[in-house]
C-alpha cells in the first residue's frame, strides 16, 4: 500500500511540476510586455500564442557584451526597449530577429524574400514595419537584417534602422533604410517619432530580449496528461504485482 501510495504521489508531483512549467514558460519574463503588447506581437508574427522567456534584462553598467553573452545563439527573438529622443519623449520599440544573436556574424544578410522576415515594431505608437522585399529581382535594399557585432547592442538593419551602441543606453539612433513600408519614405526617418535624422540622439531606458516558442495547443497538454497517467497506471500494475 506505501508503495503504490509513493507511485502515485509521484505521478502527481510530475504532473502538477509539468503544469507549473507550461505556464511559467507562457508568463515568464514579461515586465516590459504588456498583455496588450504581447497580443500584438503575436498578431505581427502571425504564428499563434507565443511562449516568451525573458533571456536578458539590462541592468546598470550592462555594456553590449552583457548582451550577447546572454542572446548569441539563442534562436529568434523579440528586443524590447524604451527609447527616449532629443526632446524627452519615450516610446517601447524593439524588433524580431528571425536569426540567432552573434557577436561575430557582421551583418546578417537575407538576398531571398522568403528570408526577409523580420521586422521593427513602436509599440507605443502601434505600428510595424516590415523588412523590406525585392521592388525588382535582385534588389538589395531590404537584405541587411542584422548587424552582428561585439561592441553593438540589438541592431537592426544597414541605416543602422534602429541602433544600439555599446554602452546599451546614450547615443543610439534610428535612420530607416532596410525596414519600411513600400512606397514609404525610403530612407533616413525615426522609428520612434517619423521625424527626418539628426544624428544619435536616441537614450536607451529599460531593455529586454526574449526568446520565442509556440505554445502548444489544448491538445498537446491532454495527450501529455494522458501519457502520464498511463505510466502511473503501469506503476502500480507493476508494484501491485510485486506484493502478490
Amino acid at each position: 500500500m506505501q508503495n503504490n501510495f509513493r507511485a502515485a504521489r509521484s505521478v502527481v508531483l510530475a504532473v502538477t511540476g509539468v503544469c507549473f512549467c507550461l505556464g511559467a514558460q507562457a508568463d515568464s519574463g514579461t515586465s516590459l510586455l504588456s498583455p496588450g503588447y504581447q497580443a500584438q506581437l503575436e498578431t505581427w508574427l502571425g504564428e499563434g500564442r507565443l511562449a516568451l522567456s525573458n533571456i536578458y534584462t539590462k541592468v546598470a553598467g550592462d555594456t553590449s557584451l552583457d548582451f550577447h553573452e546572454a542572446s548569441d545563439g539563442k534562436g529568434r527573438t523579440f528586443s524590447v526597449m524604451e527609447a527616449t529622443n532629443a526632446s524627452g519623449q519615450t516610446w517601447l520599440v524593439g524588433g524580431y530577429n528571425p536569426q540567432s544573436w552573434s557577436s561575430t556574424d557582421g551583418m546578417h544578410v537575407t538576398v531571398d524574400d522568403s528570408q526577409r522576415t523580420g521586422f521593427l515594431f513602436n509599440l507605443t505608437a502601434g505600428f510595424m514595419l516590415p523588412q523590406l522585399k525585392q521592388y525588382f529581382s535582385g534588389d538589395g535594399i531590404g537584405m541587411d537584417q542584422t548587424f552582428n557585432d561585439a561592441n553593438v547592442g540589438p541592431t537592426f538593419g544597414v541605416g543602422h534602422d534602429l541602433y544600439v551602441p555599446h554602452d546599451l543606453t546614450h547615443g543610439g539612433s534610428s535612420f530607416l533604410y532596410s525596414y519600411n513600408y513600400h512606397g514609404q519614405p525610403a530612407q533616413g526617418y525615426s522609428l520612434l517619432d517619423g521625424s527626418i535624422w539628426k544624428g544619435a540622439d536616441i537614450t536607451y531606458g529599460a531593455m529586454q530580449i526574449f526568446s520565442i516558442s509556440a505554445v502548444p495547443e489544448p491538445g498537446t497538454y491532454a495527450l501529455l496528461l494522458a501519457g502520464l497517467g498511463m505510466l502511473a497506471a503501469v506503476q502500480l500494475r507493476k508494484r501491485s504485482a510485486v506484493l502478490v
